[in-house]
């Protein structure tokens, strides 16, 4: 009878081993579009149509040829694994929470719960975990696969130079600072002017 750790981590001696060998393919895989864009430059038709049938024996583990080892193709279930159990126990917290809340609001003895007003301060950061750990359980989960089995993530980097990265980060920066900033004087300036009578 398989262990907990088996059935939540799988067998990774088994997915290993397949791996090793869609990785053998995949390599195949890549050398053949290789050979073919090569043969097509030069015009060589019946060059072109050998690397062809040789990259669509492989092309389903094309992905796999670009991971250096097997045990790339192996992501950290762990992570994906707590931080989505993370997720979805905040996410069951928060409605029953709302309720509790509801319930006092209608006895109208709100302001004696104080554990209760502490709490529900508290479940304002507690979202944002649960949104970080929602993020991490969807691109961990992921991993190694920008697109799934044919795009790993290592080889799916950008060409655009970093002062482009650069330059968009500071136009952002720029932005929401005048933003902020604008904000802010908006609401001393409220602020200033007092409640209405």
């Amino acid at each position: 009878m398989p262990g907990i750790n088996d059935l939540v981590f799988g067998n990774k001696a088994q997915n290993i081993t397949g791996a090793e060998q869609r990785i053998a393919n995949g390599r195949i895989a890549v050398q053949e579009l290789a050979r073919y864009k090569e043969a097509k430059s030069k015009g060589d038709s019946q060059e072109a149509a050998l690397a062809l049938a040789g990259f669509n024996a492989h092309k389903n583990d094309l992905g796999y040829g670009y991971l250096a080892t097997a045990q790339a193709a192996v992501p950290p279930v762990a992570t994906t694994f707590y931080s989505f159990h993370l997720m979805v126990v905040l996410g069951t917290l928060f409605p029953l929470l709302f309720l509790l809340v509801l319930y006092h609001l209608y006895k109208n003895d709100i302001e004696q719960c104080r554990l209760l007003n502490t709490a529900a301060f508290l479940a304002i950061f507690l979202g944002y975990i649960a949104s970080q750990a929602g993020w991490v359980a969807a691109e961990v989960g992921r991993q190694p696969w920008a697109i799934q089995n044919l795009l790993p993530v290592g080889v799916a980097t950008t060409r655009i130079a970093p002062g482009n990265v650069q330059a968009t980060f500071f136009i952002f920066l720029t932005l929401f600072t005048v933003l902020l900033l604008a904000e802010i004087s908006i609401m001393i300036k409220q602020i200033k002017i007092g409640p209405e009578e």
